[in-house]
């Protein structure tokens, strides 16, 4: 665009001199005639410059307008292949962690009104029930809902313990959220609705959290669950 200003203005400005009256006739006889024929095959060769320029422009324009349509279209194709559309099931399942191939069951009682959750090798089965965008998950062995407990009860500052309450039903902190996790075939990531964070399995002793800080799982393996009809 820049070249294409520049051989204009000089065309223009050939132009302006000619016809301000510079190159007068009367002032220089035969040389005025053959600086009058140079200057129109000059203005000539500038005209064909610019045009050959406009269609190099149109040209890239053209182009680039492909490659912006090709990228887009690579970008939802890549998308659709990502996204596996996962079935979450619901009614008896077991839940699985990817990260350390066990899966969440019921350890030992935490006290008369709460039973710690951990990581084994035999799986516990859950009732899954979606209700009103989220769900709950409930031990079908007495019917304990699987919840995150209050600040109080945290393992520390970053991991929230996960309990199932004997009582029954875990009220608002046993609400869950349950999501498809994009680019992993069949895992999801479970996330406490009450405080917006998500469950992991925890690199030592079996031990199940969510973690406080929150922030997304992105790709890191801890965060992956799978869930399977029983």
């Amino acid at each position: 665009m820049k070249w294409c200003l520049l051989t204009v203005s000089i065309a223009a400005l050939l132009q302006s001199s000619i016809c301000s009256g510079n190159w007068e006739k009367s002032s220089y006889g035969v040389g005025y005639e053959l600086v009058q024929s140079r200057l129109d095959k000059m203005q000539l060769k500038l005209t064909e410059l610019v045009e050959k320029i406009e269609v190099l422009l149109n040209q890239q324009v053209s182009t680039n307008k492909h490659i912006k349509e090709l990228t887009t279209s690579l970008v939802s194709r890549s998308c659709s292949q990502t996204s596996t559309n996962v079935t979450i099931p619901t009614g008896c399942v077991t839940i699985r962690s990817y990260f350390a191939d066990k899966y969440l069951a019921v350890s030992s009682n935490y006290d008369s009104q709460r039973r710690q959750l951990a990581l084994q090798s035999n799986p516990e089965q859950w009732t899954l029930v979606r209700e009103s965008g989220f769900y709950r998950i409930t031990r079908r062995q007495g019917q304990e809902d699987l919840y995150a407990a209050m600040g109080d009860l945290a393992y520390d500052a970053q991991r929230r313990r996960i309990f199932t309450w004997i009582p029954g039903f875990g009220d608002n902190q046993g609400k869950w959220e349950i999501e498809e996790a994009a680019g992993f075939a069949g895992m999801v990531h479970i996330r406490a609705g009450y405080f917006g964070e998500y469950l992991y399995a925890a690199d030592f002793d079996n031990q199940v959290f969510t973690w406080i800080p929150k922030g997304a799982p992105g790709k890191d393996s801890q965060y992956l669950w799978q869930i399977e009809q029983c």
